[in-house]
């Protein structure tokens, strides 16, 4: 793995928008009244899940796979249930916006008890 740079940040926002945007699109489909929409849904869903995929693949070649999947997982988490709560008339209960504050700060946790890239150390000491 090579040290994480801010092409390896950026493939994972992606990722997470990709994943959201996928998700979203699946929802909105449902009320469209066109022949085959739910198809159509299902099939744009499909493109940017895989696309998702892929960007999360790109940015674990720099990023620790739990950080990555971490962040990938909670912010899409967060997002997917703002789109509820601003498009879907979804009730942004207390115990809701709790859990999406835990789940934030638990992908902050993984990252901070995650090593980055190689350690540096003192003066080319070595620490046991």
């Amino acid at each position: 793995m090579t040290e994480p740079t801010i092409r390896h940040w950026l493939a994972l926002a992606l990722a997470i928008l990709l994943e959201v945007g996928g998700t979203s699109f699946l929802k909105f489909s449902q009320s469209w009244t066109f022949p085959l929409a739910e198809l159509f849904g299902l099939a744009g869903m499909l493109v940017a899940i895989c696309l998702s995929y892929y960007c999360l693949a790109k940015a674990t070649t720099g990023l620790p796979v739990g950080v990555a999947f971490a962040f990938w997982e909670a912010c899409g988490l967060s997002l997917i249930a703002l789109m509820g709560f601003c498009f879907f008339n979804e009730e942004p209960t207390p115990q809701r916006i709790l859990g999406l504050v835990c789940v934030l700060a638990g992908a902050m946790l993984v990252n901070r008890g995650t090593e980055h890239g190689p350690a540096e150390t003192d003066k080319g000491e070595r620490h046991a």
